[in-house]
């Protein structure tokens, strides 16, 4: 029996004490605290009763005025820090035992955080002036020159940022920038990828880093981030512009279609990119042969940028070719074709005579040259004719290999065939030697002959 009157006193006394422990939370609960350790709004109602009963007494009390700037710098209140450190900042001067470093300092960040960028960029640089080795310093006035495009001051700075503390994140991203920025591609592209790597999420820097592969000749690295970009909004047009410029170039015409058109599918498109977009496309069908195809994106170009680039000379061009078979063919037919339609032109210019053709040789994609023995009734000649796919002016450089060429194969005569004309000093290279100078007029009446007689 005492037993059990022993442990009913051990439950009740543990309910009570159970029970005062409630009571104890719920009141600290409802003060605002979980425990009873003296609380930081009691430490900041302190400071802030003593510091105002001290300025009261004396307004410009720095001890006072340096203890509320303080409080409010450490919890962020800029706007209220900035004004009692301009007070602390005018004693200065005068007042041996103020820290004069650690308030221009943190006079510079509350302007800074205040957005009175001029008057923190005034102050973290007379900061720095009294200690260069300061990385929040050295940081914060990059990223001043940085936004003013100041490009050189604020890498400077942003190196000797580094220099105290190299693992920075946004120190290294900032220099990746800054030498894209500059030009300066290959310096660029470790920063870009060391920033691309901690934080990988960054289209910006991905897109800085593609096309800093790109001016430098890396062209696989830079088509295999702008193929990633493409459907983004920001970066897609811009990489759609490039992947198509990298795909033409390959003379992959199809995937280059497909690329600018992708670009041109975007809902926000910068207008640059979307002329230029456009102007590649026509390049493209242009390169294609599918003239129809270009002159309506010439038109959609013309329609809105009548002065883009050459697009006015592009209609006039190719609209002449998409009525005109053989200029067609001619321009820009694939080479064999080509050649064949020289082999028929060949023969017009000597309608009474038997023509030979005897050699064909064929530079590239740029001109083709064919050698005939030209028989008739009054005479035997060795006749050279240079075709040349052109619609821009041929110069005397292009004249004399052919006089060279025509000494080569005792040629008695030669002409030179060209879409375009003839600058000042071929002509005048021609005046003395026995070569005639085919133009556009009468390259366009030959064709029209052909044309004709077929």
């Amino acid at each position: 029996m005492n037993f059990l009157l022993f442990i009913v006193i051990i439950i009740a006394a543990a309910a009570a004490a159970v029970a005062i422990l409630i009571i104890t939370f719920i009141k600290n609960l409802s003060s605002g605290g979980i425990i009873s350790s003296p609380s930081k709004n009691k430490d900041r109602n302190a400071i802030i009763k003593s510091a105002n009963k001290r300025l009261e007494q004396n307004p410009k009390d720095a001890q006072a005025v340096s203890d509320l700037a303080d409080l409010y710098y450490s919890e962020e209140m800029y706007d209220k820090s900035l004004h009692l450190l301009k007070i602390l900042l005018d004693q200065t001067g005068t007042n041996s035992s103020l820290d004069e470093f650690d308030i221009v300092y943190k006079y510079a960040v509350s302007a800074l955080k205040t957005g009175r960028t001029d008057e923190a960029y005034k102050y973290f640089a007379y900061a720095r002036s009294m200690n260069k080795d300061i990385f929040e310093i050295n940081y914060n006035l990059g990223v001043i020159e940085f936004d003013r495009k100041n490009y050189e001051k604020a890498l400077l700075l942003f190196t000797a940022a580094k220099h105290l503390l190299p693992d920075h994140t946004a120190t290294v991203q900032y220099m990746g920038k800054i030498l894209f920025f500059m030009g300066r591609y290959k310096d660029a592209i470790s920063y870009l990828k060391k920033s691309f790597e901690i934080t990988p999420g960054d289209k910006e820097i991905l897109f800085f880093l593609g096309q800093s592969y790109n001016e430098t000749g890396q062209i696989e690295n830079a088509y295999k981030i702008f193929f990633h970009l493409r459907p983004d909004p920001q970066y897609g047009p811009q990489s759609c512009l490039e992947t198509g410029r990298i795909n033409m170039k390959k003379r992959n015409y199809e995937k280059a279609v497909e690329d600018l058109q992708i670009g041109l599918k975007h809902k926000e498109i910068p207008p640059d990119v979307r002329l230029e977009l456009l102007y590649v496309l026509v390049l493209t069908y242009i390169k294609e042969n599918k003239l129809n195809a270009a002159l309506k994106i010439i038109d959609i170009l013309i329609g809105i940028n009548p002065e883009y680039k050459d697009v006015n000379a592009l209609k006039l061009k190719y609209s002449e070719l998409a009525e005109n078979k053989n200029l067609k063919t001619y321009l820009i037919s694939p080479t064999s074709e080509f050649v064949n339609l020289c082999r028929n032109i060949a023969p017009l210019f000597y309608p009474k005579a038997h023509l030979k053709i005897t050699d064909i040789t064929a530079a590239k994609n740029d001109y083709v040259d064919i050698v005939t023995e030209v028989n008739s009734a009054q005479s035997e000649d060795i006749v050279l004719f240079r075709f040349i796919r052109t619609t821009a002016s041929v110069g005397d450089l292009m004249l004399r290999d052919l006089y060279f060429k025509s000494k080569d194969v005792r040629a008695g005569k030669s002409y030179c065939i060209s879409a375009g004309s003839y600058t000042e000093t071929a002509v005048k290279f021609v005046e003395a030697r026995t070569i005639d100078l085919i133009g556009n007029k009468e390259l366009l009446s030959v064709l029209n002959r052909l044309s004709r007689r077929d």
